[in-house]
């Protein structure tokens, strides 16, 4: 994220470091559309993927780079 400028209206910025993120709240994006906010329970070394843990009804949800999904905490 060094240099970017860009942030969501929370003070979110992109972020490229998917392993750091467990334990944090981030915002799951995907061509331009917010999919979730959600807490980061586990992240792939790689930082290929990330889970989303499950709150309330919702189950915990994959999101894998390669499909085009952007994370902003």
């Amino acid at each position: 994220m060094a240099g970017s400028a860009i942030k969501t209206e929370e003070g979110r910025g992109l972020r490229n470091d998917w392993r750091m993120l467990a334990g944090r709240t981030v915002e799951v994006w995907l061509l331009g559309e917010h999919i979730l906010t959600g807490r980061v329970e586990q992240a792939a070394e790689d930082d290929a993927i990330l889970w989303i843990a499950a709150e309330g009804s919702r189950t915990r949800k994959l999101f894998d780079k390669r499909s085009g999904y952007q994370v902003w905490a």
